[in-house]
């Protein structure tokens, strides 16, 4: 057995091995080249791609079509197809048909356009289906504003006075209508920030929908800024006003007037004044066999963040 072994080892290292081998690999080669260059048929499935269509239709199922091109032409040629295969160019001022529903391509109009695609010496037996159907739809645009998504937590103290500035704050997209009119919205990515105390400035990419590439999105994202300052509280004694009291009515209410804290940053806060607040008790929201009525704040200066009345009642009687 070991001499067996030993002997095959031998003419494993041994010239001759290497010479059979070169001729194996030779024969094998001459073959391939010989089956290469016969001529013979065979059946590629090529996916297509649309061109020149009207902008304002949208093809909804371009990525689905495909036709079958039997051709008849030497292996060589065939080998380039299995290696990368092109889309077929369908082009819509190519005869192809309009419906209600669909645009029409006919392989039978449109023949000559197909077999300019591929080399002289390749034909084109033959092409199925013989008819392919893109469904469309009209394009649609529309102007949808920008949500902010943020978790932004100030510093103690800290805070903004107006509204957070987004620009742009509209995004202008087109595509199908159906699902143009389906977007109400576009959000953008989620801000967290911690422990602000220094204006806000950057740029927030937008949550837009991937599974959709129909849509076309003015933009990809949005800047945010806001200018953050140091905030103060405050309180004023504002009279009450009461509104919509019958003409046969005499009503005493009390108190006359309520207390309104109010949270403004610190460099308006001796511009707050009281005469810019305005509470009212509408009579005509009173709930029966109850004696006291709520008070509304309906007015408050533009540099008060936010306000509050703090009692909740005011209490009254009638007198005819």
């Amino acid at each position: 057995m070991k001499d067996i072994k030993s002997r095959f080892l031998k003419f494993v290292k041994s010239k001759k091995i290497n010479i059979f081998a070169l001729f194996l690999l030779l024969s094998f080669t001459i073959l391939v080249l010989n089956k290469l260059s016969r001529t013979f048929s065979n059946t590629i499935t090529f996916s297509v791609e649309t061109i020149n269509l009207p902008e304002t239709y949208v093809i909804l199922n371009d990525s689905s079509q495909k036709l079958n091109i039997t051709l008849k032409t030497y292996g060589f040629k065939f080998l380039r197809y299995y290696i990368s295969k092109p889309d077929l160019i369908l082009d819509y001022n190519d005869k192809l048909h309009l419906t209600d529903s669909s645009f029409v391509w006919s392989s039978h109009r449109s023949y000559s356009k197909i077999n300019e695609q591929f080399d002289k010496d390749i034909e084109i037996v033959s092409v199925l289906p013989d008819t392919l159907l893109f469904k469309y739809d009209q394009n649609a645009t529309k102007d949808v504003p920008v949500v902010l998504e943020e978790n932004i937590k100030f510093s103690p103290g800290f805070d903004v006075l107006h509204a957070f500035s987004i620009t742009p704050d509209t995004v202008h997209i087109v595509g199908p209508e159906k699902i143009v009119n389906s977007i109400t919205s576009i959000k953008t990515k989620s801000l967290e920030l911690e422990d602000v105390h220094l204006d806000i400035d950057q740029n927030i990419r937008l949550e837009l929908p991937k599974e959709n590439k129909l849509i076309k999105f003015s933009h990809h994202k949005v800047r945010l800024k806001a200018k953050v300052e140091k905030f103060t509280e405050g309180t004023f004694n504002i009279p009450v006003t009461m509104i919509n009291v019958p003409s046969n009515l005499s009503l005493k209410f009390y108190p006359k007037s309520v207390s309104v804290s109010f949270y403004t940053n610190l460099s308006g806060f001796n511009k707050v004044q009281a005469k810019d607040f305005k509470v009212e008790c509408d009579y005509n929201k009173h709930v029966d066999n109850q004696s006291y009525l709520v008070p509304e704040l309906i007015a408050q200066p533009e540099a008060v963040k936010s306000a509050k009345i703090i009692h909740q009642k005011v209490e009254f009687i009638i007198s005819e």
